[in-house]
C-alpha cells in the first residue's frame, strides 16, 4: 500500500489526512503546543483508593487525577501493575486513554515505548507478533531477538518485515536506552510530572505508518523542520518524501478533505441503493441505525441482507474516521436467515482487520443487535472538532415553541398586578402577543424580543 499523509497546520489545530488511492483512510487531529498526553511517561503518587472502581487516584502532575485500574493480585503483580501499589507510594505510569469531560486520564504501569520495527515492554517477558507477520516470519524473529530480551518483552512490527535485522537490533537496544533515561529522569524528580513526553501526532502517525508512505506534504515550515529533522535521525531514507508547501487548498480540492470533514458532522449517510444509516454517538456508547429507505428487491430479506451489506462499509469507514471508540450497537435491517446474519458479521469483521486498534464484534443480541467494541484512547474527531449547541446543551433537542408558550400560560396564570415583561426569541414573539391578546392581559403585559436568547427559552421581568 502506498499512501500520502497531508498535514495541514493552522493557528489552534494540526489536521493529519492519511491518504490511500483517494481515499481517505485516517484523519488525526491536535492541538498546536499542547504536551502530548497519550503515550506519554509520568511519575505519579498514589493519592487515595477506589474500592467501587477497582483502582486507584493517582497524582501525576495534572490538573485532574488520572485513574489507575488494578486486577486480582497474582504473586503479588497484576495485569496492570508491575508491584502492588499502596497509598502514598510512587508509581510510574503511562497515559492510555487521554481525559474526556469531567473524566481524568486513565493509566496503566504497564509500559510500552514505541519504535518504527518493535515496541518495547519493559514489564513483560514475551515476544507479540503483528497479525500481518506470516508464521515462518514469526519463529526467524523469535529465534534472532530472544537472546537480546531478558525479562523484558517486545512487539515485533509489521514494518520490521522490511527492515534488516541490524536495524531492528538497534532500535530495540536504543528504546531499552530511552527507558533507562526516563527511569533515572523519574528518580531525580521529587514531584509528581512528566518524565517522557510521547512524539507529537504527526511524528508518531511518520513513525507508525513508514512503510506505507510515499509522500508528507506539510503547509508548515516549522512543523517541516521538525519533520525533516527527525527523518534525518531516524528514517533517512524518506526524507527525499517531504514537500513543503504554502498553499495546501490545491490538496484539499484533490481529495475532497473538507467534505470529508464535513461528513463526520452528518448524523445521516446515504447509501447508493437509496438505504441510509445514522450515527448517534452518546456518553455511554454509540448506536447506528441502518434503515432501508427506499430500496426495495424481491423480497424482505433480499432487501435487507443487500442494504446491511453496503452498510458496513460506510459503518467500518466512519467509526475509523470518526474515531469511534467504546461500546458499539449496531440495529442492522433485521434478517431471519442464520446464514445471511452471519455474512454480515463476517464482512464487518474483515472491513477492520486492516487497522491496528484493538476491535471485537461479540455477535447478534436476541434483540438483534450487533455488539462490538473498540478500543478509546482519545475522544472522537466529532467531539474534538465540535462544541456543545448552545440550544440543546447536548440533548440533542429543544422545547418545542408550543411548550414554551404553554409554560408562559402557566406562569402567567399565577401572576396577576403591576407590568409586566415577557422577553423571548423572535421566532415566537407572535405566538407569545396572540396568547396575551387571547388572555386580554396585554395591558400589564408586554412582549420583547431578543436574539441572545435561546428558542426554548424566556424571560419575565417584573417592572412594578
Amino acid at each position: 500500500m502506498s499512501c500520502k499523509l497531508i498535514i495541514s497546520v493552522g493557528c489552534e489545530f494540526i489536521v493529519c489526512f492519511l491518504i490511500d488511492n483517494f481515499n481517505v483512510k485516517e484523519i488525526k487531529v491536535e492541538k498546536r503546543e499542547k504536551t502530548r498526553l497519550l503515550g506519554s511517561i509520568f511519575k505519579g503518587k498514589i493519592k487515595r483508593l477506589a474500592k467501587g472502581m477497582d483502582g486507584f487516584f493517582v497524582d501525576i502532575g495534572l490538573d485532574r487525577e488520572a485513574y489507575l485500574p488494578y486486577k486480582k493480585y497474582e504473586n503479588g503483580n497484576s495485569s496492570e501493575c508491575s508491584c502492588k501499589p499502596t497509598i502514598g507510594s510512587e508509581v510510574l505510569v503511562q497515559v492510555k486513554r487521554e481525559p474526556e469531560d469531567d473524566k481524568g486520564p486513565k493509566v496503566s504501569c504497564k509500559i510500552s515505548l514505541p519504535g518504527k520495527y518493535v515496541v518495547y515492554l519493559p514489564y513483560d517477558n514475551t515476544i507479540h507478533f503483528s497479525s500481518k507477520i506470516p508464521e515462518k516470519k514469526r519463529e526467524f524473529f523469535s529465534k534472532v531477538l530472544s537472546s537480546y530480551i531478558k525479562n523484558e518483552g517486545i512487539i515485533v512490527r509489521t514494518a520490521a518485515l522490511k527492515a534488516s535485522v541490524e536495524d531492528i537490533i538497534d532500535e530495540l537496544n536504543y528504546l531499552k536506552y530511552v527507558w533507562q533515561e526516563t527511569k533515572a529522569r523519574a528518580k531525580s524528580k521529587r514531584t509528581p510530572g512528566l518524565v517522557y513526553e510521547e512524539l507529537p501526532l504527526y511524528l508518531g502517525f511518520i513513525r507508525d505508518n513508514c512503510v506505507d508512505l510515499e509522500e508528507i506534504v506539510v503547509n508548515n515550515s516549522d512543523i517541516w523542520k521538525e519533520i525533516f529533522c527527525y527523518l534525518e535521525n531516524e528514517l533517512p531514507f524518506m526524507i527525499t518524501r517531504v514537500k513543503y508547501v504554502k498553499d495546501i487548498s490545491i490538496y484539499f480540492r484533490m481529495y475532497e478533505l473538507d467534505k470529508v470533514i464535513n461528513s463526520i458532522f452528518n448524523k445521516y449517510i446515504w447509501l447508493k441503493s437509496g438505504g441510509y444509516i445514522v450515527i448517534e454517538e452518546t456518553e455511554a456508547m454509540t448506536v447506528i441505525d441502518v434503515n432501508s429507505g427506499s430500496y426495495c428487491k424481491t423480497s424482505l430479506e433480499h432487501t435487507a441482507l443487500e442494504i446491511n451489506l453496503e452498510a458496513v462499509d460506510h459503518i467500518a469507514k466512519h467509526i475509523k474516521l470518526r474515531n469511534i471508540g467504546g461500546i458499539i450497537v449496531i440495529d442492522f435491517i433485521d434478517m431471519k436467515n442464520a446464514e445471511n446474519k452471519q455474512k454480515v458479521l463476517n464482512k464487518l469483521a474483515s472491513a477492520f482487520q486492516d487497522e491496528s486498534n484493538t476491535t471485537q464484534i461479540f455477535g447478534i443480541t436476541r434483540l438483534g443487535l450487533v455488539e462490538m467494541s473498540r478500543k478509546k484512547s482519545t475522544p472522537s474527531l466529532t467531539k474534538i472538532l465540535s462544541t456543545q449547541c448552545p440550544y440543546c446543551k447536548g440533548r440533542g433537542y429543544v422545547k418545542s415553541p408550543e411548550f414554551v408558550i404553554y409554560e408562559i400560560e402557566k406562569e402567567l396564570s399565577c401572576v396577576r398586578g403591576g407590568h409586566m415583561e415577557i422577553r423571548v426569541n423572535p421566532l415566537i414573539k407572535e405566538k407569545v402577543e396572540n396568547v396575551i391578546g387571547k388572555k386580554q392581559i396585554s395591558e400589564w403585559v408586554t412582549v420583547k424580543e431578543d436574539r441572545n436568547i435561546p428558542v426554548d427559552y424566556y424571560e419575565m421581568v417584573y417592572l412594578g
